[in-house]
């Protein structure tokens, strides 16, 4: 592995309406952040983990800010957009991937404000695009946080599902060996084969690709979004107790099914375009 990409930081979900994004996350289980506001026009709600988490991104009609994300949404509807590596060092990482033949896009700082508690304070983050070409399916870029302590506050990170955190995400691929291979290359991590799949092991939560046929092996039924393959449609979130999730679940009024292995699956009516599964 890099020695500036340190596994997955975040994912994002892009939505168009942030308000019922956070009805139906909430319905899962999530304790979100408060609605957080960003100088291009975007706002976002987060579900934090112990060393990863989960954004809701809703993007305002009109919005320009972001032309990728806006090109998703017009494109197919909520979903699965962006993965976000971890980094300790962005100008690193950018002189990493240089050495290594590629072409990263530039460093950027940016931030945002966070109310704590009737206090103002400052979330500030360091960002480097990732190649597009080493990066099949998503926009993925990465993310070195200065101010850790205003992302990850405490209370945030305990949620009513039991999720302690990420456990893998699924794109969908015609060539899904091929397309997993470009994100070995960038991270300098071997792919492996992985059931029906291959799979690229990370710290933390792993990238899993498989063809469409071969969907079910992970995710029965899934339907595909209405979008151009390949794709991020899934993402499996690690629980202590799948009996407890399943709990929050119906009371909450969502169906889900009950996997042969005893993992829990939504679909993405309820969850902005993706599928869920919760997995010990």
């Amino acid at each position: 592995m890099r020695n500036h990409l340190n596994g997955i930081d975040h994912v994002v979900v892009v939505v168009g309406d942030l308000d019922q994004a956070v009805s139906d996350y909430e319905a899962l289980g999530f304790n979100l952040t408060p609605r957080g506001h960003h100088s291009m026009g975007s706002a976002n709600h987060c579900a934090m983990f112990g060393k990863d988490y989960l954004e809701l991104l809703g993007l305002p009609p009109g919005f320009t800010g972001a032309p990728a994300f806006a090109r998703f949404l017009e494109a197919g509807g909520p979903g699965l957009a962006a993965l976000a590596l971890r980094t300790d060092d962005a100008q690193g990482a950018h002189a990493e991937l240089l050495v290594a033949g590629m072409t990263p896009g530039e460093v950027r700082d940016f931030s945002r404000p966070v109310d704590l508690d009737g206090r103002q304070a400052e979330a500030r983050f360091r960002t480097l695009d990732m190649p597009p070409a080493g990066t099949p399916g998503a926009h993925t870029f990465a993310c070195q946080h200065y101010t850790p302590e205003v992302a990850w506050r405490p209370g945030y990170d305990s949620h009513p599902n039991g999720v302690t955190g990420l456990d893998a995400l699924v794109l969908v691929s015609e060539t899904p060996e091929q397309d997993l291979e470009c994100y070995g290359a960038l991270l300098d991590v071997p792919v492996a084969p992985y059931g029906l799949g291959w799979r690229l092991e990370m710290p933390g939560a792993s990238l899993i690709a498989v063809e469409p046929g071969n969907v079910d092996w992970l995710a029965h039924g899934q339907r595909h979004a209405p979008r151009a393959l390949p794709h991020l449609a899934v993402i499996r979130f690690r629980v202590a107790d799948l009996a407890r999730t399943a709990g929050v679940l119906a009371q909450a009024g969502v169906s889900f099914l009950t996997q042969a292995d005893g993992n829990l699956q939504v679909s993405p009516d309820h969850a902005q375009g993706v599928t869920v599964v919760f997995v010990l």
